[in-house]
């Protein structure tokens, strides 16, 4: 990014986190603002997220991201419906090979959150992950492999969630 496009973002991104804004507001006017960005209805951006990269950031409807998130758009991130994403959460998009050189070729791989997961606070979501639908991701968990559709992932450890619980809701 050059000099110039760098500081008119900075600048964008220092009004939106006014609190001039609501959380709705913020997300809508980002999607107007960024080409790049893709968001659905009702998609709730709360103040001090990162958004870092050129490439896609795909959000569906009723999505909330809260504060001091950082998105690597190194590579594409899609966001489903209803997802929560907690505090201080880092979605990565790309890594670098290891070699001789402390930092090698990037690798970017395209990073998913299919639709109504839940992200606890300080999750840490490393590059081509994909977290299947109706998951729920307890705080401070670092996700490096495939999560599988409805399970709770809590001290490393995958629990199935039992459907039975939520027909009487």
């Amino acid at each position: 990014m050059r000099t110039r496009e760098r500081t008119i973002v900075s600048s964008i991104m220092i009004i939106m986190n006014l609190p001039l804004f609501s959380d709705k507001q913020r997300g809508y006017f980002f999607n107007k603002i960024f080409k790049n960005l893709i968001f659905d209805d009702n998609v709730f951006i709360r103040r001090n997220v990162t958004i870092y990269g050129k490439n896609e950031l795909i959000i569906g409807k009723n999505s909330f991201i809260n504060e001091e998130c950082f998105v690597d758009l190194s590579s594409k991130i899609v966001i489903g419906d209803d997802v929560a994403v907690g505090m201080r959460t880092i979605i990565l998009s790309s890594s670098h090979e290891i070699g001789r050189k402390r930092c090698g070729i990037a690798k970017r791989k395209i990073t998913k959150i299919e639709n109504n997961v839940w992200i606890g606070a300080g999750v840490i979501i490393h590059p081509g992950v994909c977290i299947g639908e109706g998951s729920v991701i307890s705080a401070g968990e670092v996700i490096r492999t495939n999560i599988p559709k409805n399970v709770i992932l809590k001290n490393g450890n995958i629990t199935k969630i039992d459907e039975r619980r939520f027909k009487n809701v």
